[in-house]
């Protein structure tokens, strides 16, 4: 898809989420006026709209015409100045349910028309990252406008731990580890794997995956150890239906080559963020000729 050499204007915007949670959230547009499709891009575990590959995916999704919306979810304890995790207590209690509730509230804050763009009529698009890529596929079927999606490092449960794993967690309350991003060691508090399991039925995400009536790539580093190729295979057991499609990036890990800060970005990036322009490009031109 031809990206344009146009300015690209950056707006940092707060969104109110449940129990007054604060959703940021950095708007890049084509510094020409006008309506264009809107795109929303979701982080996953330990990200931020900032972290990483991010900006450089916003700018060229934003590049190629759409209004990118890449947020940060309300609990993942980051502060967006220094992109530390300077609110540990935050991030502790994070869960899947309070990121899809995060991302039904930026959703209903766009269809309001409350961005400081206008979003042309039709389909929106999705791209997200391993755990987000899990929320947006549990959320999309309960959003109207959602008409393609791009989901990278795919997980095809949310439910990864060992039964060792879980029974320490629930014994300490949390789990504990390190991170560069933080001053000491984070917790995951024990409610986010009750969450999980509270809601297995509805977090099953092959089964919501299969219920997706809407183009979905998804594209997967062939070396990821976090979420292999095997997984993410694992969430459409029979195989793709049509609307879906399948990239594998050889010789890349998780996050396609990029450590944060990203430098140059690595060639595995540029495939996966070529693949994810195109895809949209098509998919949501496809769309708005059906209106």
């Amino acid at each position: 898809m031809i990206e344009s050499a146009e300015r690209i204007d950056l707006e940092e915007i707060r969104i109110d989420g449940p129990d007054g949670r604060c959703i940021r959230a950095d708007l890049r547009a084509l510094h020409s006026e006008g309506a264009r499709p809107l795109v929303i891009v979701c982080h996953g575990f330990l990200g931020y709209k900032r972290w990483g590959f991010f900006p450089y995916l916003s700018d060229r999704i934003a590049a190629a015409g759409f209004h990118v919306l890449t947020v940060s979810f309300s609990m993942s304890g980051v502060d967006e100045a220094t992109g530390r995790i300077e609110r540990p207590g935050d991030f502790a209690a994070d869960t899947v349910s309070k990121e899809i509730e995060d991302l039904e509230s930026v959703c209903r804050f766009a269809r309001r028309g409350a961005l400081p763009r206008p979003v042309a009529p039709g389909g929106w698009g999705f791209v997200a990252h391993s755990r987000g890529s899990a929320v947006v596929l549990l959320a999309a079927g309960d959003i109207p406008e959602a008409a393609s999606i791009v989901t990278w490092a795919t997980p095809s449960t949310l439910d990864r731990y060992s039964e060792r794993r879980k029974r320490l967690w629930k014994r300490d309350g949390a789990l504990v580890f390190g991170d560069p991003r933080a001053e000491g060691p984070l917790r995951l508090d024990y409610a986010y794997y009750e969450d999980i399991e509270r809601h297995a039925e509805e977090f099953d995400l092959p089964r919501a995956a299969a219920s997706l009536e809407i183009p979905h790539l998804m594209i997967h580093g062939e070396r990821d150890a976090a979420v292999t190729v095997g997984e993410m295979r694992k969430l459409y057991p029979g195989g793709a239906p049509g609307p879906a499609r399948v990239e594998i990036i050889p010789g890349c890990s998780h996050t396609f080559g990029v450590r944060h800060p990203m430098g140059r970005p690595p060639k595995p990036l540029e495939r996966a963020v070529g693949l994810t322009v195109d895809w949209l490009g098509s998919s949501l031109k496809e769309e708005r000729t059906r209106l």
